[in-house]
């Protein structure tokens, strides 16, 4: 009995350490698509961007255009009190009152229609509905700027991660180095001054480890800032670039001139400043409003010739305005109009201009750093092989400790060329999908 329970203590504790490494297993790291979910929540610049758009959308109504009447309401109620004192010639008798008091009431509701006033209602609401497209563009450039700066501080921590994985690697070749030197040192076929050497190159090792360690927590807290999310939060990365390959140029330029944020909003501003000249030539025409309303009135006084009078009804017409002459403002409101419009055209072919070399550039990073991870990748192969040839040869004492140092360090760099030349080639390709408006795909 006493064998059994021992045996059903071993296997619950066994249970429970398994339970315990699945749970951390279970732990997943930060994908980019869930830190870009996290993000659109949360990332300040983001939620300020929708707000703006928000507003937009709400100022895109039939009554912010003019459609609408508007009806006004009005009220009052006084309370006078006056002193009368009144003689006559005809031998009437004289009035004298003292503190003769008067109340009296009004009220009244006007609606006032603008039935015509140039076409200007029709191009304003056009113009409310170019400016909601504008702030859903500009909302999406903000996603799309923010977006750049998540992936870029993302893969950076995922370089990071590997250039600490090969700062830990060098501490371990030092260790085996440090180990083999004192063993030898013990035979006498080591000189003091190679236990010395290695322990240096030792600590040097644990030192770029630790400044490491301070470059990730560095990008862990810029990450977490993005996201918006509370800068202590513990985040683990996942540990792969993937990178898209055969990425074709003229797609690219097709696409960019078609959804490119920065071309789409200046052709917003092109459309916005040929509904200001269409608003301006709205003043050459004649206003008509229709104008009705109800009105209420009623008075009591203790003195005078009525002692109440009260009256009610309602009334309508049409009121007809046309200016005729300001001082040729309407003609120069209208100039002005036409020379806005000239400059946002400008402005909108050197949009088009810029993109255009900038997507030239991102797509040249794009193929020379591909190219550049080939070689890099081929380099570390190289390296590593280097080192575990240059580990024997210390092990035969045919390799001096400078040049087994000069060995490990260079596969040391070679490692943190690759991780770089990893994080420039998907950089690329990501300022390469902004440019062609596919970022958000």
């Amino acid at each position: 009995m006493l064998q059994l329970k021992k045996k059903i203590n071993v296997r619950l504790i066994v249970l429970l350490v398994i339970g315990a490494v699945l749970q951390v297993g279970a732990q997943q790291k930060l994908s980019l698509k869930d830190a870009i979910g996290i993000a659109l929540q949360n990332n300040y610049d983001i939620r300020m961007a929708k707000g703006d758009a928000l507003i937009n959308e709400n100022n895109y109504s039939v009554g912010n255009a003019g459609f609408l009447p508007k009806i006004d309401a009005t009220g009052a109620t006084t309370r006078t009190v006056t002193s009368t004192k009144q003689e006559y010639n005809n031998g009437q008798p004289s009035v004298d009152k003292s503190g003769a008091g008067s109340n009296s009431q009004n009220a009244s509701v006007t609606l006032t229609w603008t039935l015509f006033d140039g076409f200007k209602m029709f191009i304003n609401f056009s113009k409310l509905r170019e400016y909601k497209e504008l702030g859903d563009i500009k909302l999406r450039a903000q996603i799309e700027e923010s977006i750049s700066s998540i992936i870029a501080t993302y893969y950076d921590l995922v370089r990071q991660k590997y250039n600490y994985k090969a700062a830990e690697e060098s501490i371990s070749i030092s260790e085996q180095r440090a180990k083999l030197t004192e063993e030898k040192y013990s035979v006498g076929s080591a000189s003091k001054l190679d236990v010395l050497r290695a322990q240096v190159d030792l600590n040097t090792d644990k030192s770029n480890l630790l400044t490491q360690e301070v470059v990730l927590n560095s990008l862990k807290v810029n990450l977490n800032h993005l996201l918006g999310r509370t800068i202590s939060i513990e985040v683990d990365v996942e540990d792969l670039f993937d990178i898209r390959k055969g990425l074709s140029f003229d797609e690219m330029k097709a696409l960019s001139f078609k959804n490119n944020s920065d071309i789409i909003q200046g052709e917003k501003n092109r459309n916005i400043s040929e509904k200001e000249i269409g608003l301006s030539r709205g003043d050459y025409f004649p206003k008509i409003n229709l104008i009705t309303g109800y009105s209420y009135t009623n008075s009591v006084s203790d003195a005078g010739f009525f002692k109440t009078n009260q009256n009610f009804g309602y009334n309508y017409g049409l009121n007809f305005t046309w200016n005729l002459f300001n001082g040729f403002n309407t003609r120069l409101q209208q100039q002005n109009a036409e020379i806005t419009l000239d400059k946002n055209e400008i402005a909108l072919q050197q949009i088009k201009a810029n993109v255009e070399s900038s997507l030239v550039i991102a797509f040249q990073n794009y193929q020379k750093n591909l190219e550049i991870l080939k070689l890099e990748e081929e380099n570390v192969s190289v390296a590593k092989e280097n080192v575990d040839l240059a580990i024997e040869q210390m092990r035969l004492g045919t390799i001096s400790p400078i040049e087994f140092r000069d060995v490990q360090r260079n596969y040391v760099e070679a490692q943190s060329r690759l991780s770089s030349a990893k994080f420039n080639a998907k950089i690329s390709e990501s300022d390469l999908l902004k440019q062609s408006g596919q970022l958000l795909q």
